[in-house]
C-alpha cells in the first residue's frame, strides 16, 4: 500500500487498513493517522477554536478509531467518513461538558453587541458575529445558534422541530453560503 501516489484509497484498502488496525497493527494506525489527520484537526479546530483542544481531541479520534477498528463498516461508509463522524462527535460532546461547566455563562447573541470591547479578548470577535447574524432571518440565525454555539448536531435540530434530516442540513449549508458571500473580506 505504501507504493501508491498519495491519493485516495481505494475502499479494498481502506478494509485492509482497517483489519489490520483491528489486529493491532502499528504501522496501519500510523498510515490511518498520516492520512486523516490534518482534516480531523481542522473540523475539529473549526467547531472549538482553540489549537490546543484540537491537536488533544485529534488524538482522542484516533485513539477512539483505534479502540472501535473492529466495528468500522465499509458497507454504511468510507472511512474517512467514519473517521470524521468520530471528531464530529467528539467535539460535540467537548462543547456539551464546556458548556455544562460553564453553566450557560455564554452571553446569548443579542446582548454581544452590548458589552464593551475592553471586557475581554473575544468581544470583538462577537461584536463582528452578532452584526453578521443579525442580517440573517430568524430562522437562519436559530439554525446556526443551535448548531455552531450550542453544538446541537442536524439530527438533533430536525428531531426538535420536527423536520427532516436533510432539510436542517440544507438550510445550515444555505445560511453559511449566505453569510460567506456577504460578508466577504474586501480584497485588495
Amino acid at each position: 500500500m505504501n507504493d501508491r501516489p498519495r491519493g485516495p484509497l481505494t475502499p479494498g484498502e481502506e478494509r485492509e487498513l482497517m483489519q489490520r488496525l483491528a489486529l493491532g497493527d502499528d504501522e496501519a494506525i500510523r498510515v490511518v493517522y498520516d492520512r486523516f489527520a490534518r482534516p480531523v484537526y481542522t473540523l475539529v479546530l473549526r467547531m472549538l477554536r482553540s489549537p490546543q483542544i484540537a491537536e488533544e481531541l485529534t488524538q482522542d479520534v484516533f485513539v477512539a478509531a483505534w479502540r472501535k477498528s473492529a466495528a468500522y463498516d465499509p458497507t454504511r461508509g468510507r472511512l474517512s467518513t467514519w473517521l470524521m463522524t468520530i471528531a464530529h462527535n467528539t467535539a460535540v460532546d467537548r462543547i456539551r461538558r464546556e458548556a455544562v461547566r460553564l453553566n450557560h455563562s455564554a452571553l446569548p447573541l443579542e446582548d454581544a453587541a452590548d458589552r464593551g470591547v475592553h471586557e475581554d479578548d473575544g468581544a470583538l470577535d462577537r461584536v463582528m458575529a452578532a452584526r453578521f447574524l443579525s442580517a440573517l432571518a430568524p430562522g437562519e440565525r436559530r439554525l446556526l445558534e443551535l448548531a455552531y454555539f450550542r453544538g446541537w448536531t442536524a439530527r438533533e435540530i430536525a428531531e426538535r422541530d420536527g423536520i427532516p434530516l436533510g432539510t436542517v442540513k440544507t438550510r445550515i449549508r444555505a445560511t453559511l453560503i449566505k453569510l460567506r458571500r456577504e460578508h466577504k473580506p474586501e480584497e485588495a
